[in-house]
């Protein structure tokens, strides 16, 4: 009887023990900054570091560069989200919401363009399968740190229209560069995150998604790597390991970034100024004769990240008949070259030329160049617009006549040595005189 109660009691344990919690389900749609050092993986490897484990499921849609416009229109991601079962769907914009260079640099674009379009749209989706929309805030590059309050804005004012949570890295990531410089967040292109600015992202992550604090989870984890955005399933490898110390630092930062946010109402109110745009300054009268000829100077236009400026451009304007004509070549500051390309569609107005050239010999759309003359040289102010996906350049250049060539001096030949005097006429009587 005593072996049979026990099995009874044994059982009936059994029955009354509650059900494993069901693990948290997530999806994280976004680009290189998801998938560096597998961001999913890392805030996996917290939460089952936590006293109780907590159990957290995650999928990743993500591509090189890929922005949520891109995201939209593949079709990938939404396919995915539409499979249901997700708690929270994770939105990451591209860095800089869409390409914006402003001299070579990159700049926060437009929110209103295409980010908050199509944040709108995939937020609809998440909430019809049941599931919260959750903003990722990320980082300004290392060499504009003050374009995180644009990012600010942009993120802030969409998730607050829609009542969607924000993930506060950027902040957090901000207050790191101020309060612990030493930390090493950043890839050494500036941009992406190193193991250590995951980790902090992946801590702002774990404690939105939770309410928990990091503090005291794991500093080393490991999980399968994501190159390209494609899990290797067939390799582990250590996504981060940090110092204990250092560990704890960014998961304090990543906590009180949180709590501060969510003490304010999970918002913020930004108001930064919209970035400056070059101008051109006031011109000379035009006239045809000062145009013609070779002019060379530097161009900021394309990116300084990607090692293409500083570039010098090469101008050559020439008379074609009753109309100018010419050509443009640009030598990037990494060496490469571009053109020369024929100038297209040039006018010459009182005080302004206009033409304009390919942006590259292999992409597509055309640069929009206006010029005008000053007692420097030709000042010019480039432009383009992608009218798809609205990447935007907006640059300038200077250029003078270049130096004529100065040949190496020639020492002067000597003096020819003058002839000699001719010898006296003999006297007439035939002797030398005295």
């Amino acid at each position: 009887m005593l072996v049979v109660w026990s099995c009874v009691r044994a059982s009936v344990a059994a029955a009354e023990a509650p059900p494993p919690a069901r693990p948290l389900s997530i999806l994280f749609i976004g680009n290189s900054y998801t998938y560096n050092n597998n961001l999913p993986a890392l805030v996996e490897g917290l939460a089952a570091s936590a006293t109780p484990p907590q159990r957290i499921r995650t999928r990743a849609v993500t591509q090189p560069g890929v922005r949520l416009q891109q995201h939209w229109d593949r079709g990938e991601a939404l396919a995915a989200l539409r499979q249901g079962s997700w708690d929270y769907v994770v939105l990451q914009e591209q860095s800089t919401l869409g390409l914006l260079l402003i001299e070579g640099r990159h700049e926060v674009n437009d929110p209103g363009i295409a980010f908050h379009p199509y944040a709108r749209r995939f937020a609809e989706e998440a909430r019809k399968v049941g599931a919260q929309p959750l903003f990722l805030l990320t980082w300004a590059r290392r060499d504009t740190p003050e374009s995180q309050a644009r990012l600010t804005q942009a993120y802030m004012s969409v998730a607050r229209e829609l009542g969607a949570p924000i993930v506060p890295a950027g902040l957090a990531w901000a207050r790191v560069r101020q309060e612990d410089p030493e930390v090493v967040l950043y890839h050494q292109d500036g941009s992406h995150p190193a193991p250590a600015g995951s980790y902090l992202t992946a801590s702002a992550l774990y404690a939105t998604l939770t309410g928990n604090s990091p503090v005291g989870l794991a500093s080393t984890i490991t999980g399968h790597p994501m190159p390209e955005g494609v899990l290797n399933k067939e390799k582990t490898a250590t996504l981060a390991s940090l110092p204990s110390e250092q560990a704890e630092r960014l998961q304090r930062v990543a906590w009180a970034t949180y709590e501060e946010l969510r003490q304010n109402g999970g918002y913020v109110e930004v108001q930064p100024p919209a970035p400056g745009l070059p101008t051109l300054p006031e011109g000379q009268p035009l006239e045809t004769a000062a145009l013609l000829g070779t002019w060379q100077g530097e161009m900021r236009f394309y990116s300084e990240e990607a090692g293409q400026s500083p570039s010098t451009l090469h101008l050559v304007v020439k008379q074609a008949g009753a109309q100018l004509a010419g050509t443009v070549r640009i030598v990037f500051a990494n060496g490469q070259a571009e053109g020369p390309f024929p100038l297209e569609a040039l006018t010459v107005e009182p005080s302004r030329m206009r033409f304009s050239t390919p942006l590259l010999s292999k992409g597509r759309g055309k640069v929009e160049h206006e010029a005008v003359l000053t007692p420097d040289g030709l000042v010019g102010l480039a432009r383009y617009e992608n009218p798809r996906n609205h990447d935007r350049y907006v640059g300038t250049w200077r250029l003078q006549h270049p130096e004529p060539p100065t040949l190496p001096s020639v020492p002067a030949a000597p003096a020819p040595a003058a002839p000699a005097p001719p010898p006296p006429e003999p006297s007439a009587s035939g002797q030398e005189p005295l």
